[in-house]
């Protein structure tokens, strides 16, 4: 037998009647036509009655672990079909028996394909090594349904979202009713299969295979899914008894079957392991615990010393109650940003400047479940049908995550995070970001309700420098606060803190930064502040600014005091607003009165470069004067006095 790898595809049931074994019958003998293939089937007379084969004899298993037949004669004793397909039937074995066998004759073929109905014991250890698995459904809402719990299921097992591959079977609506299955599943299908109900019962009823007729929608759809099965890379199938673990990828493979077995495990002891909530944190941590040790007693694999082992259950426990590899990273005072770009590559930000971490992922599924542990505590979902998101940590920091198919790399995550103690106007003085003068500067038109504008790059440190000044607005005002994902934390006693909302899986429900800024012109505030703004709420705040509200702030991102006018008459237009240019900057000349540009510099530091005035219109030319500028590092004083002031 030729020692290469195999290329192993599995077909999985979402729910039965959706038609996984028709297809993966008949993509088998679209294959054979060219390639050696094996059809493993996990039940009894499924793949073997549409071949018109019987059952792989048990004993021929059996005799082949124990010695008694050879790999090669037990090929030659399976069932074949006329295509060229060799039928192997697992029925009845267990789980090490089935991939015992499997790993022993898989060398002899090109391509390995199972039809699986459960992923049950049998077909866990294959799942997790295959090279792609097709999750097969009908249109019909149980099985789309099922079709989430299984996609769920094959990620808590950490195998790759890249792997699986989402078919819609017996389709033939519309695109809408093609968006809608792919909603109700989390995850758009990737392929479509024509319905066909006449030449599906007859090739059930009479064995007469679809491929390679041309005359329906089944034989396309099969040729298009053998097409994508010939692309897949192949794999190694080495199952049974493992040496001992000497070596970091010795050690990534049974962390990976560890993980593959554990969360069916704990659910099977009713042990629900949700977001990382403290309560019941040390109660969790034991269950945990205690069934990573449970599963290391029943491992064939020995982990040398007692302290590597120890050290393996704890990484084990980390992924998943914790964040994993991120873990120690959010810990580390040094460290302001961590982002991952892979799972086999996480950068850090420490000091001002970027290093690889050393750190990795196991697969690309433990990325995305520590990612969605971050985001579902927050009422914030992430899937194929909502690839991006922006959410936070319970201590603020925050977070972007964006996966397959708009990250053609797997899943990527940025953590951008906050100081665990607030940073005072003290602390920029100290680290030399603003002077004591620019300093007093900023308390006084803070306390003279003057509207302000935090401009900068990004990472430049608007958000932190809009935190400190906030601090300057008296106790006895009313502040709401307006935000994308909640990162402001004002010392103030009296605050309303509102947060946007993203749609929901039907694309309804959705509440922009726009809708919260209205609502809170009802709430009676003294004061607004908004987090950032990045489009047509920039009209609106510029319409509180102008009705009562003075004093308000916000933050956005520009090059400098006069890019961030025109940046912000750029947003009011994205408001749909048909308003000419010279409306927009009264409008803006009228309600802003000063910007406080920031900008980041290329060791890292971060410092206030330019303190602006607006001056107000001179034809059509917003004018402005700087107060304070960045000179030779330094942040000095123009020599310009700041006009009145006085409350508006």
């Amino acid at each position: 037998m030729r020692e290469k790898g195999v290329v192993l595809s599995a077909f999985v049931s979402a729910k039965g009647g959706s038609g996984a074994t028709l297809l993966c019958v008949n993509t088998s003998a679209v294959l054979a036509r060219t390639k050696k293939v094996l059809l493993v089937d996990f039940h009894i007379c499924n793949s073997s009655v549409l071949l018109g084969l019987e059952d792989t004899d048990r004993d021929i298993v059996l005799n082949t672990l124990n010695g008694s037949i050879s790999p090669a004669s037990a090929i030659a004793l399976l069932p074949a079909h006329s295509s060229g397909t060799k039928m192997l039937t697992l029925s009845g074995l267990n789980g090490r028996e089935a991939s015992k066998f499997l790993s022993e004759i898989s060398g002899a073929f090109d391509h390995v394909i199972a039809v699986i109905r459960e992923a049950g014991e049998a077909a866990a250890e294959l799942l997790q090594n295959t090279s792609g698995i097709f999750l097969v459904a009908s249109p019909e809402l149980p099985s789309l349904k099922n079709a989430s719990a299984v996609l769920r299921n094959l990620y808590s097992r950490h195998i790759e979202s890249t792997k699986v591959k989402f078919v819609l079977n017996k389709f033939g609506g519309t695109a809408q009713e093609l968006f809608n299955a792919g909603a109700v599943a989390g995850r758009a299908p990737e392929f479509t299969v024509g319905r066909d109900n006449a030449q599906s019962l007859l090739s059930i009823n009479s064995g007469t295979l679809l491929a390679g007729r041309n005359d329906n929608n089944l034989s396309e759809g099969i040729d298009r899914l053998a097409i994508c099965i010939r692309t897949l890379k192949p794999v190694s199938l080495c199952y049974g008894d493992r040496q001992q673990v000497s070596k970091q990828t010795g050690k990534e493979e049974v962390k990976a079957r560890i993980h593959s077995k554990l969360i069916p495990f704990l659910k099977e002891k009713n042990v629900v392991v949700a977001g990382p909530a403290e309560a019941g944190k040390v109660y969790l941590d034991e269950r945990v615990r205690e069934a990573v040790e449970e599963l290391f007693a029943g491992e064939a694999t020995e982990i040398s010393g007692n302290e590597n082992r120890s050290a393996l259950v704890n990484e084990i426990i980390q992924e998943v109650l914790g964040l994993g590899p991120l873990e120690d990273l959010l810990k580390d005072p040094e460290i302001s940003e961590i982002m991952v770009n892979s799972k086999e590559q996480v950068f850090v930000e420490r000091n001002g400047r970027l290093e690889d971490s050393g750190r990795k992922f196991s697969s690309d599924s433990q990325l995305l479940l520590c990612i969605e542990r971050i985001v579902a505590p927050v009422g914030r979902r992430i899937d194929e049908s909502s690839p991006m998101v922006d959410a936070r940590l319970p201590d603020g920091s925050r977070v972007n995550a964006i996966i397959p198919p708009l990250a053609l790399k797997g899943p990527c995550l940025t953590i951008r995070k906050f100081s665990k103690r607030k940073l005072r106007i003290e602390d920029l003085i100290n680290s030399g970001s603003v002077t004591e003068e620019a300093a007093a500067c900023l308390l006084k038109a803070v306390r003279a309700r003057k509207n302000i504008v935090v401009s900068g790059g990004t990472g430049s440190g608007k958000t932190t420098l809009l935190n400190i000044i906030s601090s300057f607005i008296p106790e006895d005002e009313r502040i709401v606060t307006i935000e994308d994902s909640a990162e402001l934390s004002l010392s103030q006693g009296h605050v309303v803190t509102l947060e946007s909302r993203p749609s929901n899986i039907e694309g309804k429900g959705a509440v922009s930064i726009r809708d919260l800024l209205r609502n809170a012109l009802r709430m009676r505030p003294d004061r607004i502040v908004v987090g950032e703004c990045r489009g047509g709420e920039a009209f609106d705040m510029l319409q509180a600014m102008n009705t009562g509200h003075a004093g308000s702030l916000t933050t956005l991102h520009s090059n400098s005091p006069r890019d961030t006018l025109s940046r912000i008459e750029t947003m009011v237009l994205m408001a749909g607003m048909e308003l000419p240019l010279r409306a927009i900057r009264d409008q803006t000349a009228s309600a802003i009165d000063i910007i406080v540009h920031q900008e980041r510099s290329k060791d890292g530091r971060r410092s206030i470069t330019h303190i602006t005035e607006v001056c107000g219109m001179e034809g059509d030319i917003i004018l402005t004067q700087d107060i304070f500028c960045q000179k030779d590092g330094r942040l000095l004083p123009t020599g310009i006095v700041m006009e009145s002031m006085a409350a508006r």
